[in-house]
């Protein structure tokens, strides 16, 4: 039960760590000094302009992709089989038809525009 409680915290902080590592390497491109620490993002003053501008480009970036879709098929991938010599467990084949239900079950996406947090004020401060 742990395990399965503490998959989707886990799975949002990769995400969290994604962006980071994005927002770093496109200020080391832009030729910026750019620090780190969890949640914190630093850089001197006269770049601050800049970073900002770069950690919203790559948030848009990120959460453009089909995050939660490519993350279903690959979890169908690697349990959509029942392990050999399970088949014939009592209620198995049960358990792992309600499994497939809950991989394949992808929430369906609303309708904020991703684009809009490029000109937020408060999306990173």
């Amino acid at each position: 039960m742990k395990q399965k409680n503490a998959f989707p915290p886990n799975f949002i902080h990769s995400l969290d760590s994604t962006h980071m590592m994005l927002t770093s390497l496109h200020c080391q491109l832009a030729g910026i000094q750019y620090v780190s620490v969890h949640d914190c993002f630093w850089t001197h003053a006269c770049t601050v302009d800049t970073m900002n501008r770069v950690c919203r480009e790559q948030f848009v970036a990120l959460h453009s992709q089909p995050i939660l879709e490519d993350l279903s098929k690959y979890l169908v991938q690697e349990y959509g089989t029942l392990p050999a010599g399970l088949e014939s467990s009592p209620g198995m084949d049960v358990k792992h038809d309600r499994l497939m239900e809950v991989l394949v079950s992808v929430p369906p996406k609303g309708d904020f525009d991703l684009k809009r947090v490029l000109d937020s004020t408060y999306f990173f401060s």
